[in-house]
């Protein structure tokens, strides 16, 4: 029996290197390639053809509806994040920039060509540590021609003072990033720089906060990383970067009160269904309330509920690449807790809360552990046996979720 367990384990951490080998042979042939054609001649010229990619890659997952890009603080352009998705073999991907649609229209038409579903998406941010509601839309058509009307425009508006916000901030805060790595012994030489920040974004702005978090993780060795309790980016993010943006008294940096907080939020999702675009809003990631924000969990069950009452609140993320089956259960309990006094009229909403699963929040590929990096389809993906197909743990049917969030949509259009 043993040894069957040994060599069971021994064919699975094999799988994991050859799946993890053909990604980053993704992530190589996609830089130079300027269309879809030449991404894959090049796949081809590496020995994986198409077929062979998503044999190997084996995506446990039909959709990830949390993908960010170049267009926010991504490092895949929207384009070729469609071509990433269609090689290892999704069928549906929702792009939610942080408070940015810039890459929505571009994503959606390659993946349309490519005979993948898109869902047009955006997370926005609000003034609590760990608070982002994401948005889908999904009826495409009504979302791109209520970005034509006055209504989308001050939308788009709207975005863009959110951008330029977030582009001071981070500004701002490098320096202070670079004397905590000086105090950590990284020599001064490997500071992170604006030049290092210009051509992660290409040369476009505005930069994002995350960014800084994956080039300091870069400069941290392994054994800093352990000393530090630091092993990927949204640790270096909560522990070094949301503490600088407080210390900063930036945007982001956590408040109090999140009626105020969430104001600006509130008023945008208002305009929103005003506009009868269809409008379907899921609080991102509840663990980073308590990981960025400090709240405790029943701060979190009020939170929630206020969000359901005030913001109009849809659903929740739920096995997404920040749970594991503890953080699961305890979102699950809250979520039917908060179900429970919407059935009993104590709360106001058209339904239940939807349990929103399929959410990678992608933003790099480069998977293993050394990285911390999530990966599309698969969440946090490396070497350890939980993590060897990733740690996604969908609650419902892609179908089931993704008909939920049409007949939710369809009723916000008759608020």
């Amino acid at each position: 029996m043993e040894s069957y367990f040994a060599s069971q384990a021994a064919a699975n951490i094999a799988a994991y290197r050859a799946r993890e080998s053909v990604l980053y042979n993704l992530r190589d042939a996609l830089e130079p390639a300027a269309k879809w054609d030449d991404f894959l001649a090049e796949l081809e010229h590496r020995g994986l053809p198409e077929a062979r990619v998503r044999q190997i890659v084996d995506v446990p997952v039909p959709m990830d509806l949390h993908l960010h890009s170049s267009a926010s603080d991504g490092q895949v352009p929207p384009a070729k994040l469609a071509w990433l998705a269609r090689a290892i073999g999704l069928e549906t991907i929702a792009l939610a920039d942080h408070d940015s649609v810039a890459g929505v229209r571009t994503l959606y038409g390659e993946a349309t060509l490519l005979g993948l579903a898109a869902v047009p998406a955006v997370e926005l941010s609000t003034a609590q540590a760990g608070l982002e509601i994401l948005v889908y839309f999904p009826d495409a058509g009504r979302f791109f021609a209520f970005l034509t009307t006055r209504r989308g425009e001050r939308f788009l508006k709207y975005l863009d003072g959110k951008q330029a916000e977030v582009h001071e901030a981070t500004l701002k805060i490098v320096e202070s990033v670079n004397r905590w790595l000086r105090r950590q012994g990284v020599p001064a030489d490997r500071k992170i720089t604006c030049e290092e920040l210009d051509a992660w974004f290409g040369g476009a702005k505005p930069y994002y906060p995350g960014t800084v978090a994956v080039l300091g993780l870069a400069r941290l060795d392994e054994g800093l990383r352990v000393k530090l309790g630091i092993r990927d980016p949204r640790a270096f993010n909560t522990k070094v970067v949301t503490p600088a943006l407080k210390r900063l008294g930036l945007a982001g940096a956590g408040r109090a009160d999140v009626e105020e907080a969430a104001a600006d939020v509130r008023k945008q999702l208002a305009s929103l269904r005003a506009s009868r675009a269809g409008a379907v809003a899921i609080l991102s990631h509840p663990k980073e309330l308590v990981t960025k924000g400090k709240m405790t969990l029943g701060r979190v069950a009020r939170t929630i509920e206020y969000l359901v009452e005030e913001l109009g609140l849809d659903g929740v993320e739920v096995g997404c690449s920040r749970d594991d089956e503890a953080d699961v259960r305890v979102w699950l309990e809250i979520v039917e807790e908060t179900n429970a006094k919407i059935r009993d009229g104590k709360l106001s909403a058209p339904g239940p809360l939807l349990v929103a699963s399929y959410s990678s929040d992608f933003h790099v590929l480069a998977p293993g552990r050394a990285t911390g990096e999530i990966t599309l389809g698969f969440g946090v993906l490396d070497e350890r046996p939980a993590h060897q197909r990733g740690n996604l743990r969908p609650q419902t049917g892609p179908e089931e979720l993704l008909e939920a969030m049409r007949r939710r949509a369809a009723l916000r259009r008759k608020d």
